[in-house]
């Protein structure tokens, strides 16, 4: 029970993100019947998924939303902004009552009976919903439908034109606890009227017989005003595998009684089949007035659901025969038997192989964070008074499930910003010649084996010189000091400053953005801006692929091992086989190719004594800055488990975490974009001395 109840929890919450989506894409473009048709199925399978679990006033609310959301469906009203608005509060109180649940159990909330009446009264234009009279049973020529049509789930109940069909319906050949095909037969009756049921028997010899397997399919005379493709959804609920084909007959005037159409009919289970014989075909009148008949069969599953906790667990697992991998291989260092060198070889690239399969199981889309955003985007511009439109690109680039976590509050803070200081209000961009509606742009994309976040706006950019201002209110920088524009741009990731002029309960506090970069450079990331007065701000954040596992290169230096992650290197020469330059004895450079390099003793840093300046330079590049690095030799590539320092001890500067080497040795992990960082500073700061 327990793993259904957190299946439950898994569906619903993609289901709830489903109809947040929906809804703003629907507020924000043109009315899109599939669309619309999207918002109802998610509405109605979240539904019978809170009946089956017992939810009855989850159950009940959300069966009152569907009712609202089949008036959209069949276009008897357009989605106002006080109807969205309305619809995005139901989607909010779901996710309360979802959240109840989970401590208190199945409880009501008085807010859902008078959000259903808001609602209602925003499809009827009016404050009140009467009843309906017996005039107003008939169809009327008003598309405003009464309370209790919103809230009816049946079809018409007086003559009215009625579509009927023929559907062929073969359940999954496998049942199993969740698969009733006789209750979801029974279920069409609340969307219809199922004038015929046939039960065809496929039934195999006793000796080929399994129990869990479905020998039959049902034919059906459906009358219904929905369309196919809810009847479809509703009987594809069933089972992965199902087969639905749906023969549109005729549109034919019901000739039923208009209270025979609201009596429900007998359950199918116990339903006696009609005697009337069903045409195997159409009369010509009624082929010549349809469509072709569609046939539509689901695919199997091609996934499963797997705890996070237990996709942790695998790779930690791997972690450890990644280093046992490591371990075995300085062990045979030397032997000179052919067999074990190539079994050790091939279980190598096995190792690998495993890795990047459990890999990819990490790896998330970055869709999974970005689809956070546009609702939040929506109402924190309504809140300014502002209009903000959000672009996204490349939500199809993955990143690492614990990583996609660890930046939902950066990303989310940083979207704030640029709303509340970014974006101007609509009468001042337009007074500026720019549109009413701003825009702010959410891309991601993989690079150099790390990943890059932008966020950009469209906005008025950086104003330096109040920055500037705010520095020397703070003692930071002199009244005479005029630092590059970079520079300023650090000084907005310090903890307590911030420019604006008042506070709100978005921002002006000074705390936020110092939080931004931390989080940030704790997962080994970085974190840039590029902002022009009057155009607008870009944010870059640079992360790791992943936290797990990477290629590395051992770097030797005094016989202490480092590593640095292959993807940063460029190139490794002799030491004596480049030029030197040097200013006070400080700030060195290295002539390589024609482009001057600044160079980084590796044991000068590391506090190591001085040895013989000879050994290797290895270039590294990240960002598009480069670094020469020397070092006494290089140990080899390998695949290193990234432990972090943080969490098991502190954060060391220069440093983005260390491993267990093949012989049990620990050796750090550096941080290349700290190190160019550090490095260029710290040449700047002298040649300005100098």
């Amino acid at each position: 029970m327990d793993s259904l109840i957190q299946l439950f929890y898994d569906e619903a919450n993609e289901m709830v993100e489903g109809m947040e989506q929906v809804l703003l894409a629907l507020e924000s473009g043109e009315p899109d019947p599939e669309t619309v048709n999207a918002l109802f199925r998610y509405a109605h399978s979240f539904k019978g998924n809170s009946a089956a679990m017992g939810f009855t006033h989850l159950s009940k609310f959300t069966h009152g939303l569907e009712s609202a959301m089949e008036v959209l469906r069949k276009e008897q009203r357009p989605l106002t902004p006080e109807l969205a608005n309305l619809l995005l509060q139901a989607v909010d109180l779901i996710r309360v009552l979802l959240e109840r649940t989970r401590t208190e159990g199945d409880v009501g909330d008085p807010a859902c009976d008078t959000l259903l009446q808001q609602i209602q009264a925003a499809l009827s234009g009016s404050s009140v919903s009467a009843p309906p009279t017996e005039a107003s049973e008939a169809p009327s020529a008003s598309p405003t439908p009464t309370a209790q049509q919103v809230d009816a789930c049946t079809t018409p109940t007086t003559a009215a034109d009625i579509p009927r069909y023929r559907v062929l319906y073969q359940p999954a050949p496998t049942l199993n606890a969740e698969h009733d095909p006789l209750q979801l037969l029974t279920e069409l009756q609340e969307y219809g009227q199922i004038l015929e049921a046939r039960f065809r028997e496929q039934i195999p010899p006793v000796a080929q017989l399994k129990p869990d397997a479905c020998y039959g399919s049902w034919e059906i005379l459906y009358e219904t005003a929905f369309e196919p493709a809810i009847v479809r959804a509703l009987l594809e609920l069933s089972a992965e595998g199902a087969e639905v084909q749906i023969e549109p007959i005729a549109t034919i005037a019901a000739t039923v009684p208009a209270n025979a159409k609201t009596e429900p009919t007998e359950p199918v289970a116990a339903a006696p089949v009609s005697t009337t014989t069903t045409p195997e075909t159409p009369s010509a009148t009624a082929v010549a007035s349809v469509s072709p008949a569609a046939t539509v069969k689901s695919s199997e599953s091609q996934s499963i659901r797997v705890s996070t906790e237990k996709i942790d667990a695998l790779m930690n697992l791997v972690s450890e025969i990644v280093i046992a991998q490591s371990m075995l291989t300085n062990a045979q260092s030397g032997n000179t038997d052919e067999r074990l060198r190539a079994a050790i070889t091939q279980m190598e690239r096995h190792v690998r192989e495993l890795h990047e399969r459990v890999m990819a199981i990490r790896l998330l889309p970055v869709s999974y964070l970005f689809n956070r955003f546009p609702r939040m985007v929506r109402d924190t511009a309504t809140k300014l008074g502002k209009k903000v439109n959000l672009e996204m690109e490349g939500e199809e680039t993955e990143l690492d499930r614990t990583l996609l976590e660890a930046l939902s509050d950066p990303l989310t803070h940083l979207i704030r910003n640029a709303i509340d200081h970014g974006i101007e209000p609509p009468d001042e961009r337009v007074r500026q010649g720019k549109p009413e509606v701003g825009t702010i742009k959410l891309s991601a994309y993989q690079s150099e084996g790390r990943i890059y976040i932008e966020i950009s706006d469209d906005g008025k950019g950086i104003d330096t010189e109040r920055v500037r201002q705010k520095a020397i209110q703070l003692g930071w920088i002199g009244e005479n000091d005029y630092p590059p524009d970079e520079t300023l741009y650090e000084f907005i990731f310090q903890p307590g400053f911030s420019t604006a002029q008042q506070v709100s309960d978005l921002s002006g506090r000074g705390v936020g953005m110092d939080v931004v970069k931390r989080n940030v450079e704790s997962l080994g990331g970085s974190i840039s801006v590029y902002s022009k007065r009057g155009e607008g701000t870009r944010f870059v954040l640079r992360v790791p692929l992943t936290l797990a596992i990477m290629d590395g290169l051992g770097l030797v230096v005094a016989n202490e091992h480092y590593i640095v992650p292959l993807t940063a290197v460029v190139e490794a020469f002799q030491y004596d086989s480049l030029q030197h330059t040097a200013l006070f004895d400080q700030y060195e450079m290295v002539n390589v190719r024609g482009e001057f390099i600044p160079l980084l003793r590796l044991r000068q840093f590391v506090g190591l004594p001085d040895g013989e300046r000879d050994g290797l330079i290895v270039v590294l590049e990240q960002e598009g800055q480069r670094l020469a690095l020397q070092i006494d030799s290089i140990a080899g590539q390998q695949q290193v488990v990234l432990k972090s320092l943080e969490e098991n001890f502190v954060r060391v500067p220069g440093f983005a975490g260390a491993t267990i080497l093949g012989d049990g040795r620990v050796a750090l992990i550096l941080d290349v974009s700290d190190l160019i960082r550090r490095t260029y500073s710290a040449n700047e700061r002298l040649a300005a001395v100098a």
